[in-house]
């Protein structure tokens, strides 16, 4: 019986020193070696979006680059595997979905052999190298590679923020304490009574003038444009209190992303930039529905696109953590269903 209780305390902590990679990273490669004529050898601005199921790792890699005063990219997606009881992976790009890349430009895929690290309380990094992915013709090139992410501060449940404004006080020694028998003096509040005006001092309420043809002031509320796009339900999330709360980061590095929320067809927040700095949702479910849809469009795809954001949903006691990626031809969206 001791042999199985100490298994079973072995198991679960392997599953809390588990890492998990799956999310977007964001970053560079150094291309290093000599002679290769494709990015130049400078910095190269690069994002691996993840996701794990069990050692297999799939998603897609964006790799951005200026020549002059244009701006290329590549879209590829990407395969491999994980060792999250080691915090290494490895990523090979298999597949080219979308780029701009002149015609002559040697576009290769890429092998990317990563290691997790904690480099400070708020800060994930994915450090490694790169080579040429299997099967590639010509200099390829090889180099290294960095990648990171914010790491979002979890607080106690209940407790969105710490009011700055709150400061301590302690008495005066120099104040003399009140006698026993004394009261303290309490100032009542009366209510002033109205002035009174005499019947020759009101004034008729002013009729508008409409002897010119003048129309009427009307308030015109701003149009919020959104382009048809692919909505891609991300994950589907059970809520079972009456409200819960939504809130959104910028998941990465602060590049200025902007963001338009939608919640079952409606907008419910429009233009806000992500940062470090939760923007926050109290929303409830339409009883009249099986399915609430949430959905994030991008306004922008910010310096380094995709636009990603981290969704926190707080539901009572429970607490969901979803990445969200969205850009000009996709919207990423959650569903939210009755709970138990």
């Amino acid at each position: 019986m001791k042999l199985f209780y100490i298994f079973i305390f072995l198991l679960l902590s392997a599953s809390l020193t588990a890492q998990n990679f799956n999310g977007q990273w964001k970053g560079g490669f150094n291309e290093s070696s000599y002679g290769f004529s494709g990015l130049g050898g400078s910095q190269i601005d690069y994002v691996l979006e993840l996701q794990t199921k069990g050692s297999d790792v799939s998603g897609y890699s964006y790799t951005y680059f200026n020549e002059g005063s244009k701006r290329y990219y590549t879209i590829c997606k990407l395969t491999g595997t994980v060792n999250k009881a080691a915090k290494d992976i490895v990523v090979t790009e298999i597949e080219r979905v979308k780029y701009n890349t002149p015609p002559n430009f040697q576009n290769c895929f890429q092998t990317h052999r990563l290691h997790y690290e904690q480099d400070s309380s708020d800060t994930e990094l994915l450090r490694g190298t790169w080579i040429p992915a299997p099967n590639q013709t010509g200099n390829c090139g090889y180099g290294t590679t960095l990648l990171s992410r914010r790491v979002v501060k979890r607080m106690p449940l209940g407790i969105t923020s710490i009011d700055k404004n709150i400061v301590k006080t302690t008495p005066k020694k120099n104040s003399p304490p009140l006698p026993r028998t004394q009261k303290p003096v309490v100032k009542q509040y009366v209510k002033p009574k109205p002035p009174i005006v005499k019947k020759e001092e009101l004034v008729k309420e002013k009729i508008p003038d409409i002897s010119e043809n003048k129309k009427p002031e009307t308030t015109i509320t701003p149009y919020i444009k959104i382009e048809p796009r692919r909505k891609d339900i991300i994950k589907t999330i059970p809520i079972s209190e009456p409200t819960f709360r939504v809130d959104f980061y910028d998941n990465g590095e602060i590049d200025g992303d902007s963001i338009t929320v939608i919640y079952n067809g409606k907008v419910v927040l429009s233009h806000k930039m992500l940062s470090a700095k939760a923007i926050t949702l109290n929303l409830s479910l339409d009883e009249d529905v099986r399915q609430n849809i949430i959905t994030m469009y991008a306004d922008n795809l910010g310096s380094i696109p995709p636009n990603t954001a981290l969704m926190i949903v707080t539901d009572g006691d429970k607490r969901y953590e979803v990445r969200i990626t969205s850009d000009t031809e996709k919207s990423g969206s959650v569903v939210f269903v009755h709970g138990e």
